[in-house]
């Protein structure tokens, strides 16, 4: 089975309530967009409204390979403004304005339409059996790959959770699993060249721009690593402290689920207002933090506490809503095989890659 062959096989829609007005401080706009992160594609309409990304607010991250679209958020922009920007696979369409920024809060849902490939039809009776199930009774609540970038996302949030900011740099500038050649290129270079700024910022990608902005900061000074990495906007740093967690709260479930016990309803996304008691779950709980010499008072972030983490309950199981499947197509991609059309709504927050991995026979 394959998943995201091309971009326009994974479509995402937030489901969003606005409440809209004639004027207001805060410009709302759907973002429409096909091969980009949402970050970076808000660093880019940043820079072509020649403003700081720190005036930009959305509800959640979306996928690059995909074709996406969700509403964004803008302090004190004018609508002229955006109605000039142009850029590569980006749309950008008017909502209105408002007196409140987007946040988690005000994302209700996501809506999907995916298409899966290179199928048999073995496959196809699996899929059509397994999507019974996870009708009735839901599929483990995964965070999904998504959720951990390029591969590094959990170990730099790791590093600056620890305070080990030089550590979080290195995973920064030279990890990442990353397929694309040029900065599988410049991040082998930025190891064999760590520590010489100057010279790996000279062959830096541009499109690496979140890791251009510390290296910036490390020319001018060399040792300041968490002033390096405060030149990274404040919510990106909390997608790291969050893959970290994010890390966490699977392993435990994992080892729930191995152990055959029960799933509660919910468990802990661990943070410094966690409680862990002495069921399985906590205790590959511990036994993680302890690994990495941390505790759950660790994530104060002593020494970044504006990324400090109280942590959060997360759904065990959660279900998908109006899962509907398609009728067997051939597949124009994968030479005598079959594609199936999925379509259905995840809650804010559930990956839409999990439940494809729980249809995977």
């Amino acid at each position: 089975m394959k998943l995201k062959q091309i971009p326009e096989d994974f479509l995402v829609e937030e489901k969003i309530k606005l409440k809209k007005k004639k004027f207001g401080d805060y410009a709302y706009f759907y973002l429409a967009k096909k091969n980009w992160t949402t970050v970076r594609a808000i660093q880019e309409i940043a820079k072509q409204c020649h403003s700081s990304f720190k005036r930009f607010k959305f509800a959640g991250n979306k996928d690059r390979v995909a074709i996406t679209k969700q509403a964004i958020s803008a302090f004190k922009i004018s609508k002229e403004v955006f109605e000039n920007i142009k850029i590569k696979d980006i749309t950008i369409e008017f909502i209105g304005f408002g007196d409140e920024p987007i946040n988690l809060g005000t994302l209700e849902g996501n809506k999907f339409k995916i298409i899966l490939r290179d199928l048999n039809k073995k496959d196809i009776k699996i899929i059509m059996k397994k999507s019974k199930t996870i009708s009735k009774s839901g599929f483990p609540n995964y965070f999904g790959e998504q959720r951990f970038g390029g591969g590094n996302t959990a170990l730099i949030g790791r590093e600056i959770i620890r305070g080990y900011f030089k550590d979080a740099v290195k995973y920064l500038l030279t990890y990442s699993d990353d397929k694309n050649t040029e900065s599988v290129k410049a991040r082998k270079f930025a190891e064999k060249n760590f520590g010489d700024w100057n010279v790996i910022l000279q062959s830096w990608p541009k499109f690496l721009g979140i890791e251009a902005a510390v290296l910036n900061h490390l020319v001018k000074i060399p040792t300041d690593f968490a002033g390096a990495l405060r030149n990274i906007p404040k919510p990106i740093r909390r997608i790291y402290v969050h893959g970290y967690q994010s890390y966490l709260w699977n392993k435990g479930i994992e080892a729930v689920l191995k152990s055959k016990t029960k799933l509660k309803k919910e468990y802990p996304v661990p943070g410094f207002g966690t409680k862990l008691k002495n069921d399985k779950f906590s205790t590959e709980i511990k036994k993680l933090l302890f690994a990495d010499n941390l505790t759950l008072d660790s994530f104060r972030c002593a020494r970044m506490p504006e990324l400090a983490s109280e942590g959060v309950d997360r759904l065990a199981v959660t279900k998908p809503k109006k899962l509907k499947i398609g009728k067997p197509e051939s597949d124009e991609l994968n030479k005598n095989k079959l594609k199936l059309k999925l379509t259905f709504e995840l809650p804010k927050g559930v990956y839409a890659t999990e439940l494809v991995r729980n249809l995977d026979g």
